[in-house]
């Protein structure tokens, strides 16, 4: 079956490298590999796991949340745009008490197939850095990430000619498009479902949203993967195009018939022995409504004339913003090299880690050699001799160099203007799309506010001819006529309406048997993680529930049509069972699967079980299983640790600063103590 379908390859995480990211103060410059197998985050509550797996993702797919959709329309124009999180979402989880010389960043290695990625990206800017593929350096003009979508986004509203041309190269020249075309080249999935695999399926997050039940407060992600990946993917692409092409035909057809029924009302009136309107009455109202369609005729025009203003602004803006960039990347570069002629100059003598070293005793009381607690009074008295030896205590010879110091103050002061600058053109921007949305309801708005005094202005029209002193059926025919071709129109439109219906129908029964010819064995790997967990029979069965054709698990018998027909650990096993069937049944390489906190709803009676789902997961398929955890008195950890050889942990207890509750907790120690015990007797 699987030749029939897409073969893709997914992110094989191989390490990760934090610097300079304050909420991790004692691990500045953190690496750490991963490995096929489970790799645990072990935190407290606050100190940042969270934030970790989120720096995880961010260092594949960037700052996004969901892929290129549809955002609004303008006369039937699709605008598309990617949506974010929040561009301060890493700055804000910096701590503020400890100043650092350069920006946060992360460079993570990843294999996609057998191919090797080195990215490094700005966590602070959310820019793509650099880009090393098999050891090789991609090159391509930089671009922060909010400049990108801008630019990509300003290209779908242009019309075809020279100037979207020249948009369309220079997108192309950029380094996060090459990136995107490399990642589609060897992944065999555009960039855009890679980002809706990592997010939607790869990424059990803490708010614990389900995938295999469809919820109105999420995704149909099950949908949208299944008619995609289960069959050739281009069937997908007809069938939507076809439903498209419907849709408007029948939009077409509606509006003949509107058309006909407010001919037919007024001949029906015409026919009729009625006493006439005074000609004058007839001709007031006859100007009242041809005034009121003049009126909004000028106010769309001004309207359009409004958004083609807010359209130039936009693109003057956002070249501006562009130009910006540049400047702030070429000042940030020259900053690097200015800041590495200083540490050459006035550092020569001290370790490279000595700074790293002091952060550590002023900001976390903590020794840099053994990591004991330090006395208050040796803190004091390093900050009070801050340019002494914190080993020897020993004036330190500092050379400085004054030309390169003010250089530098130049330089960051100019990059501060530069940012502040596009933080204020961005408010700008902002700004002109909230008032392009505006435009577009206004707009809607006034067209049917036109259509409807269209339809008033024919009906007296009809009327005034009634009334004229010449034959009915003379002055009735052209209207008669009038009818037979919306009637010709409409039922033209109602056939090609039916025509593409019929072509959109036959392709779902296409896509309907490819599913259903791998629906037993996708419901045998169901089965196998499923029923490791509840120790009840399990399987997915696909059908047509209210209206909705897709897989549903049969537990114990019983089709689970909605989620909370079962407990919440149950809910949440099974869809973890539904998403690694299909990582399983997808695979062709190692991947990631990353789950925040899985034991956080489990009784007693079912950690073992559950530790392993995971233990038969990653021993069929060798996929690096990313997990974070609270510590508590669950067994769960013990049981997963004691069954598995290949463990990795990322202590947050030795990176991340504990709140003073945490260090003084008898409880939490011994826990820690006792997991860490056991992962290293391994």
């Amino acid at each position: 079956m699987r030749s029939e379908m897409n073969n893709i390859f997914l992110p094989e995480l191989l390490s990760v490298n934090i610097k300079n990211f304050s909420l991790y103060p004692n691990g500045l410059n953190f690496n750490h590999e991963f490995v096929k197998g489970v790799n645990l985050i072990v935190g407290g509550n606050g100190m940042g796991k969270t934030t970790l797996v989120n720096i995880i993702k961010h260092s594949i797919i960037g700052n996004y949340d969901e892929g290129f959709d549809l955002t609004r329309t303008y006369k039937g124009r699709k605008i598309e745009k990617r949506t974010n999180y929040p561009w301060n979402y890493f700055s804000k989880r910096k701590d503020t008490k400890i100043q650092l010389n350069s920006k946060a960043s992360v460079t993570s290695v990843f294999k996609i197939n057998t191919t090797q990625f080195q990215v490094e990206r700005d966590l602070e800017d959310i820019a793509l850095l650099s880009v090393f593929i098999d050891g090789v350096e991609l090159k391509g003009e930089f671009l922060n990430q909010f400049t990108y979508d801008n630019l990509c986004y300003e290209f779908s509203r242009m019309a075809e000619g020279v100037m979207k041309e020249e948009v369309r190269i220079r997108i192309s020249n950029t380094l996060q498009n090459k990136f995107e075309k490399r990642i589609e080249k060897v992944s065999n999935i555009p960039f855009d479902d890679l980002i809706f695999f990592i997010n939607k399926i790869l990424f059990f997050g803490e708010d614990h949203k389900t995938i295999l039940w469809n919820s109105e407060t999420y995704d149909d992600v099950q949908t949208e993967l299944f008619n995609k990946y289960f069959n050739p993917r281009e069937l997908n692409n007809y069938r939507q195009e076809a439903n498209r092409q419907a849709k408007y035909f029948d939009t077409q057809a509606r509006h003949r018939s509107e058309d006909i029924r407010v001919i037919k009302s007024v001949l029906e009136k015409a026919t009729r022995n009625e006493v006439s309107k005074p000609v004058d009455d007839v001709n007031e109202q006859i100007s009242t409504l041809k005034s009121a369609i003049d009126t909004i005729n000028y106010k769309i025009e001004s309207i359009q004339g409004q958004r083609n203003e807010c359209d130039n602004e936009l693109r003057i803006i956002s070249n501006q913003v562009n130009k910006l960039s540049q400047e702030a990347t070429d000042y940030e570069r020259e900053q690097k090299k200015i800041e590495k002629e200083l540490i050459q100059s006035n550092w020569i003598k001290l370790n490279p880690n000595y700074n790293l070293f002091l952060q550590s005793i002023q900001s976390n009381e903590i020794c840099p050699m053994c990591s004991q607690e330090l006395s208050q009074s040796f803190i004091d008295s390093r900050v009070a001799h801050s340019h002494n030896c914190i080993l020897c205590n020993q004036d330190i010879v500092i050379n400085k160099t004054e030309v390169l110091t003010n250089e530098q103050v130049d330089s960051k002061n100019k990059l501060k203007t530069v940012y502040s600058t596009i933080n204020e053109l961005q408010r700008q921007i902002y700004g002109l799309e909230s008032k392009l949305l505006d435009l577009d309801r206004e707009f809607k708005t006034l067209s049917i506010e036109k259509r409807k005094f269209a339809s008033q202005l024919r009906v007296v029209e009809f009327e005034d001819i009634k009334d004229k002193e010449k034959k009915p059926e003379s002055n009735l025919q052209a209207f008669y006529d009038e009818i037979e071709q919306l009637e010709l129109l409409k039922d033209d439109f109602q056939e090609k309406s039916r025509v593409q219906k019929e072509i959109a129908s036959e392709i779902s029964v296409r896509i309907e048997e490819h599913i259903v010819k791998n629906a037993r064995t996708f419901s045998s790997l169901f089965s196998g993680y499923a029923e490791k967990f509840l120790g009840v029979q399990c399987s997915l069965t696909f059908e047509e529930l209210n209206g909705q054709k897709r897989f549903y698990p049969v537990i114990d018998g019983k089709i689970r049509e909605e989620q909370e027909e079962l407990s919440e650990s149950q809910r949440f096993f099974v869809d973890h069972a539904f998403r690694m069937s299909i990582l399983s049944f997808f695979y062709n390489k190692p991947s990631i699967y990353i789950i925040e906190t899985p034991d956080s709803s489990l009784d007693i009676s079912y950690e073992r079980n559950a530790a392993d789902v995971f233990k038969k997961f990653i021993s069929n398929y060798p996929y690096c299983l990313i997990l974070t955890t609270n510590l508590n008195n669950s067994e769960f950890l013990n049981y997963l640790v004691s069954t598995h050889d290949s463990i990795s942990v990322i202590d947050l207890f030795k990176i991340a600063k504990k709140s003073p509750i945490q260090g003084d907790n008898d409880a939490l120690n011994i826990i820690y103590k006792k997991l860490i015990a056991s992962i290293d007797e391994k």
